[in-house]
């Protein structure tokens, strides 16, 4: 099966040779001195130069490396030794930030850093695959930047922070006061950062703790940590001894790994003789003789690629070998379902590109009117990246499999030079964003917003139950739900679509980096990076939401959540408040209440207390029609609890109808192949093909 990869850089390429010639160069020097002896006296010198001649500044004393040896030794816990490690850390370097206010260690100690943490974890019982499946140092960092921002200071002067600091002044041990806590966060990183689809939180996360952290003591740091990373028990309790490392594993010297006192830092173990240093130094010279030569070859051989790339770059019609392939293998599927396009038909079809429709993370879409009367939506990729043609070639292969019909359809692609294309089918009546909070627009029907409801609930059922293997959408929002003539919902957007690795029905957590929008992520996500289908449940809960109220899902610079919290919580006394104020008294109560109960449980904070997909749909159609006790009865959820047909009671006229529109679920179908080769291929960067298991 083709991967949708984009191929090696060539300059990469180009620099084998020249690397290759170095590696040579270094091992027939070391042959020349005829002694294997002066080989493994160089390499110990250079290795403990590197790792134990400066010092790391990271202080990790006190730290509890018990329960982080004990989580990360259970594989069903690799989600929280990942965020036990991150703590740590971070709590390290909010240490480091109090003394020097710089948000981590220099550029140039950073990878010295990283080692030697990593080699103190492994002292401590810590596996390093855990350091490597966690990504300590790719993911998890040392220093932080986050849009520039590399200080305290600057990361204080930034717009609203002090709006985070106000909501995380400990203590944070109660489940509100993290919430509260959490969420201003998030407000702040999005008005910070703008729109995130592809952009990773985690390093401006860590960033905006440590930054908090060097403000307050040595206890409300650790309060803080808690809240943030959501683990307890981060330091050693008053009173118990310290861990105390096996000393046959210990790489440090006895008094370096004094189980009092734990440092990051290393020594020139013993003193080297005077002709062990001569040999070492001559040694030295010659390597630098041999890569001042291979330099002049690097500069030559760069000079002479650039110009090759130019000149490739002028004449460069085709695209990536493994996006040819792929687009080839559709193109030469089943008639009739989609097929490609050329730049030419695309450029012809949107006249030449002026017919905007909207614009999104991905890029802008066009309406294109093509030849034989076909009128679809164009979607042209912004930008060519790697992590953007991973989503390119992630939505066409998705799209090519999915079948259903509220999925928006996919018509056709175009993959010319350095354009990508993906054609939709048009989605006359837009998003239902535009229906929600745009200006001019006639409000949806109580009866409409139900409706809606229902066809993305059978969306996510068929997602989630009835595709092979399950899906998790990963960005379930008003405006990636779209509306066709016939007023029927569609999900739209599946670039960030994730697969479940072992295909069964229900997920296992995967760890990933964050990806979503603000006001739509599930917050035990955005704190364990652990992505389950309970996520789009959690998202389903906010648009069902924004559905009731006709708010947004950050509205003056308030998580919609947080703004109805109290009215959730008030056990319908005041659920008339949530109405839109458009709707009037035009609602069914009933059902009303059945979707803010439905909101109140898609939100919970543990996604193990969210209801299934199944379950929602169950409730919305009890709540329709009592002729749909049948249907609801034929699909019966996991638990196969019962059904229960409700009593109607509505406040003003009933608006409430199934009326033309077949509210079965058509879902229910046999399951839909949806290429497991291909998306657990290019499934989470956070575990890479050769990772071994915890």
């Amino acid at each position: 099966m083709a991967q949708c990869w984009p191929p090696p850089p060539p300059l990469l390429l180009s620099l084998l040779p020249a690397l290759l010639l170095l590696q040579l160069g270094l091992s027939l020097s070391m042959a020349a001195t005829g002694n294997s002896l002066i080989t493994s006296i160089a390499s110990n010198y250079f290795l403990d130069l590197g790792v134990y001649g400066l010092d790391c500044p990271l202080d990790l004393s006190g730290s509890n490396f018990t329960r982080v040896a004990s989580q990360c030794s259970n594989p069903s816990e690799r989600g929280r030794c990942c965020r036990y490690i991150n703590a740590m850390v971070a709590i390290s370097v909010s240490q480091y930030a109090n003394a020097t206010s710089e948000l981590g260690v220099a550029a140039d100690m950073s990878e010295r850093c990283i080692r030697t943490i990593s080699k103190t974890f492994e002292l401590y019982g810590v596996t390093s695959n855990a350091t490597v499946f966690c990504g300590f140092g790719p993911k998890i960092h040392v220093t932080y930047k986050c849009q520039g921002r590399s200080t305290v200071t600057q990361m204080l002067q930034s717009p609203k922070f002090d709006d985070v600091a106000e909501n995380c002044r400990a203590p944070l041990a109660e489940d509100k006061a993290c919430r509260r806590c959490l969420n201003s966060g998030v407000l702040y990183l999005r008005n910070l950062l703008g729109p995130i689809d592809n952009v990773t939180l985690s390093t401006c996360r860590d960033a905006t703790f440590a930054a908090l952290a060097s403000q307050v003591d040595y206890s409300s740091r650790l309060d803080i940590a808690s809240c943030f990373f959501g683990v307890q028990g981060l330091i050693i309790p008053a009173g118990s001894p310290p861990p105390v490392p096996p000393p046959e594993t210990s790489p440090l010297s006895p008094g370096a790994a004094s189980p009092t006192q734990l440092s990051l830092t290393g020594s020139l173990k013993g003193n080297h003789h005077i002709n062990r240093l001569a040999v070492v130094l001559g040694i030295g010279v010659a390597v630098i003789v041999l890569a001042s030569i291979l330099l002049a070859v690097l500069v030559f051989l760069i000079r002479r690629k650039h110009r090759e790339l130019e000149d490739s770059d002028a004449n460069d019609d085709a695209p990536p070998k493994a996006l040819a392939l792929s687009a080839k293998k559709f193109q030469d599927g089943p008639p009739g379902t989609f097929r490609k396009y050329s730049y030419r038909e695309t450029k012809k079809a949107t006249n030449n590109f002026n017919t905007v429709i909207g614009q999104g993370g991905f890029g802008i879409v066009y309406k294109a009117e093509f030849q034989g009367g076909l009128v679809t939506a164009v979607k042209r990729m912004s930008k060519v990246s790697e992590q953007a043609e991973g989503d390119f070639c992630r939505e066409l292969e998705l799209l090519a499999r999915l079948h259903h019909r509220h999925l928006v359809a996919l018509r056709g692609f175009c993959i010319e030079r350095r354009e990508r294309f993906l054609m939709y089918e048009f989605m006359a009546n837009g998003s239902l964003k535009d229906h929600l909070h745009a200006e001019g627009r006639t409000p949806l029907s109580w009866r409409a917003r139900i409706q809606i409801a229902i066809d993305v609930a059978n969306a996510l059922e068929y997602l989630h139950y009835y595709c092979d293997p399950p899906l998790c959408h990963r960005d379930v929002k008003s405006s990636n739900i779209l509306i066709d003539e016939n007023f029927v919902a569609k999900l739209a957007d599946f670039g960030l679509a994730h697969a479940s690795k072992n295909g069964s029905i229900f997920f296992e957590p995967i760890n990933t980096d964050i990806r979503g929008t603000p006001g739509y992520l599930d917050p035990e996500y955005v704190i364990s990076r652990e992505l389950t289908e309970k996520s789009d449940v959690y998202s389903y809960g906010i648009v069902l939401l924004e559905l009731i109220t006709g708010r947004r899902a950050i509205q003056d610079n308030k998580n919609i959540i947080e703004w109805a919290q109290v009215i959730l919580d008030s056990e319908g006394s005041r659920m008339d408040e949530l109405v839109d104020p458009y709707l009037g008294d035009t609602y069914d109560f009933d059902q009303l209440r059945t979707a803010i109960a439905i909101v109140r449980w898609c939100t919970q904070r543990e996604g193990r207390a969210r209801p299934s997909i199944k379950q929602v749909l169950r409730l919305l159609y009890e709540s329709s029609e009592p002729m749909h006790s049948g249907f609801v009865e034929a699909v019966e959820d996991d638990e196969g609890e019962g059904t229960e047909n409700r009593g109607r009671k509505s406040r003003g006229k009933n608006v409430f109808s199934s009326g033309d529109r077949n509210l079965a679920s058509s879902s229910s179908t046999s399951r839909s192949y949806c290429s497991r080769s291909f998306l657990l291929e290019m499934g989470s960067p956070q575990s890479p093909n050769n990772t071994p298991s915890i």
